[in-house]
């Protein structure tokens, strides 16, 4: 991977790795503790410790992702009340994430962590970068919402996830998982290791591929994915104290495309791709690496970690068609199909490939990286629970774009790429770097039945951004308007939260935070949250109903590819006041038989959030108040129900609903998406202690609904009824 950024925090590095090495040569009383759970760093623990927190929390387990043995984070979020999406390939391979009303264009303005560590490679200067963690490896899924998620930043409006990986064997040797499936597909997830209480080990190794299930006009090929991850982790344990290594090699190769379709090829097949996008590609790779400590002193609890993450992406996709204008209409390839929608018969054609014309592909070639170190303190005094943290790291983007090009004639055919005059321009030959520090201090004070939880965040950074005018990435003509412009942030944040025991089954729950998220040009966006609500829990039947809301001074839009609009990628566009109010519901009930149970889980989730001022905008078009907020649907609903027996026989049904929404705040008649749902299926049967065998069935009814329109335009189809065999053997 080609290096583009000093590493300034080695020294640091190097004394933190010294000052652990201390710390775990040095005398310790001696504790007995479970390894799992010292090994993972969690940001809420167990399901029991999220019915006790100052705000709203869900804990996914491993036992859970086993029962519908997804692969894809948007269905696997389907089970928590508040959380958005929007599907684009739909093998989830870059999520599009929103929690209660957040911008959900990349994932970029929730909090997102893999044991605790930030994963998006820029946090700060771009955090919707295009990578996230493979889900078929991770053991666990935590999600935080509420006045707590201000020890959880920097983005602190919606709220945080928690990814967490593999823990290292304690009780074997690992295990093999490996799946078969339509089009090709193949998964294997090989963990291997273990621990003898001192020293531990593990090699984990998770291939995931398919030839994808859209087909492409003309021209045929592939439309699938081939990904890998190499996971290792060492572990030394010393009484009550304990270092762990972890190193994370990972590598992406997708025939994915931006372009969706026009109404009219979305009508005629929903499941076929344009013969221009015949060359798109997504490479990216990535190394990732991190010690921290656990441990204790006493009564004082203690999590540090060092990490560093490298990570590239080029993304080469059809970007302009049409490049002369020879039919009048702008070249961009949004606006090509917005005019094929509008019913222009040149752009349709330019589209179905019986227009002869240059189409421009872009290399989206990015190199980001990040590190830094952190820690959190916690310990009680008296009936306080109180915890420090604080994170200093720095993070960069690197990008050198280039066009290439490629004739498509009216034979049905393309010819092979070749330069075109286009160079690196000023605005894809950049560098944009943040250095940033935060700390956060949490006090939860018991008092008999009540429980309050007071939270206060600080986040500084300062950004630095500079531009080439290089028609080449030779980086020795800068752009003026670009050179070293500078820019600084620094906020505060407060929340309170607060339980109060009705009786030993029903809690009720309030909290206010103010939340912010990061912008790197421009204000921060901010906002004034609150919940109110109440968590029943009584022998196996589990109740939350939570209402929300969340006040926006800003709004702010950043522009990119994947989100469409007319401006350029980096820019922010404020979006003014925003209301998004909504109501939680998260239910489960546990039904048992003589020899078999029947756990039924549903959860529901209804929103308004709305504009509350009238402009007109190069990213957000002509919003009127009281548009809608793109992509938030007013409805959510999911049900999970399903059987265990005692003789090793599982089974569940998972039906979802997603709610209409639009692309756009004006949402004009091709920037509608209806409500769309699927069911899937799933059958397990448990072998032995050491070998299940299952069954998936996904969009049982191969419906062929919008599931969403990017960028803007474009419609693209939910993931077609698809099945797929496997096993899991324990080592």
């Amino acid at each position: 991977m080609q290096e583009q950024w000093p590493n300034t925090h080695t020294k640091i590095h190097i004394i933190l790795m010294g000052l652990l090495s201390i710390l775990f040569f040095t005398p310790i009383f001696a504790v007995t503790y479970d390894l799992e759970s010292i090994e993972s760093v969690r940001i809420i623990g167990t399901k029991e410790d999220a019915r006790k927190i100052a705000g709203s929390g869900t804990v996914i387990s491993n036992e859970d992702l086993k029962k519908t043995i997804d692969t894809d984070i948007h269905k696997i979020l389907s089970a928590v009340p508040g959380v958005f999406f929007r599907t684009e390939d739909g093998y989830g391979l870059r999520p599009n994430i929103s929690i209660r009303g957040t911008s959900l264009d990349r994932s970029s303005k929730i909090t997102i962590m893999e044991d605790g560590v930030l994963v998006a490679p820029a946090p700060y200067t771009s955090a919707s970068a295009y990578y996230f963690p493979t889900t078929g490896r991770i053991h666990a899924v935590e999600v935080l919402k509420g006045p707590s998620a201000v020890s959880q930043g920097p983005s602190t409006i919606g709220g945080a996830l928690n990814l967490v990986s593999t823990p290292i064997p304690v009780d074997g040797k690992g295990k093999l998982v490996q799946e078969l499936g339509d089009n090709g597909m193949t998964r294997t997830h090989l963990v291997a290791g273990g621990d003898n209480g001192t020293f531990g080990g593990m090699l984990e190794v998770h291939n995931h591929s398919s030839d994808g299930f859209d087909s492409i006009a003309n021209v045929g090929g592939d439309t699938g994915f081939g990904k890998s991850d190499v996971l290792t982790k060492f572990r030394y344990t010393k009484g009550n104290h304990e270092v762990t290594f972890k190193f994370l090699d990972l590598d992406e190769a997708s025939e994915q495309t931006y372009v969706g379709l026009s109404q009219a090829s979305f009508n005629k097949n929903p499941r076929m791709r344009y013969g221009m996008t015949q060359y798109d590609r997504m490479d990216n790779d990535g190394e990732q690496t991190s010690l921290t400590y656990k441990g204790s002193f006493g009564d004082i609890d203690v999590i540090a970690t060092s990490w560093s993450n490298d990570y590239h992406r080029d993304w080469f996709k059809v970007d302009k068609a049409n490049n002369e204008k020879a039919y009048g209409i702008s070249n961009g390839i949004n606006n090509v199909i917005e005019a094929a929608n509008a019913g222009n018969a040149d752009a349709q054609g330019i589209l179905d490939g019986t227009r002869a014309v240059q189409v421009k592909l872009k290399h989206n070639n990015r190199f980001y990286g990040n590190e830094g170190i952190q820690f959190q303190i916690s310990t009680e005094i008296a009936n306080h629970s109180l915890t420090f943290g604080y994170r200093d790291m720095e993070d960069y983007e690197s990008r050198l774009q280039n066009y290439e090009c490629f004739d498509q004639s009216v034979s049905g055919t393309n010819s092979a790429l070749y330069a075109c005059s286009t160079g690196w321009t000023g605005s894809n030959n950049r560098l944009r770097e943040t250095d940033a520090s935060s700390y956060f201090l949490q006090d939860q004070i018991s008092l008999d039945r009540l429980t309050v939880t007071l939270g206060y965040r600080s986040e500084e950074y300062d950004k630095v951004e500079n531009r080439w005018k290089d028609e080449k990435p030779t980086r020795t003509i800068k752009d003026s308007k670009y050179d070293n412009k500078k820019s600084s942030g620094d906020y505060s944040t407060f929340g309170m939260g607060a339980t109060y025991d009705m009786n030993e089954n029903l809690k009720l729950v309030a909290g206010f935070h103010q939340g912010m998220s990061p912008v790197f040009n421009g204000d921060a966006e901010e906002a004034d949250n609150m919940e109110l609500g109440f968590r029943y829990n009584k022998d196996t039947t589990s109740i939350e109903v939570m209402y929300f809301a969340s006040d926006y001074a800003n709004l702010v839009g950043e522009c990119k590819n994947s989100s469409g609009g007319d401006c350029d990628a980096g820019d922010t566009f404020s979006g003014g006041e925003v209301d998004v109010s909504g109501l939680e519901i998260d239910a489960s009930w546990l039904i048992e038989r003589q020899s078999v149970s029947y756990p039924i889980a549903i959860t529901l989730t209804s929103t308004d959030a709305t504009f509350e001022n009238s402009f007109d905008s190069d990213y957000f078009g002509v919003v009127a108040s009281g548009d809608d907020i793109p992509y938030i649907p007013s409805s959510v609903i999911a049900i999970s129900a399903g059987f265990v027996t005692d003789n090793g026989w599982s089974g569940y049904l998972r039906m979802a609903d997603h709610g209409s929404s639009c692309s756009t705040a004006a949402c004009g008649t091709f920037e509608n998406i209806e409500s769309y749902s699927y069911i899937d299926l799933s059958l397990r049967k448990k072998i032995n202690d050491r070998l299940d065998v299952y069954g998936v069935l996904e969009n049982v009814a191969d419906n062929e609904d919008i599931a969403a329109r990017a960028p803007k335009s474009g419609a693209r189809s939910q993931k077609p009824q698809t099945y797929k065999l496997g096993f899991s053997y324990k080592l």
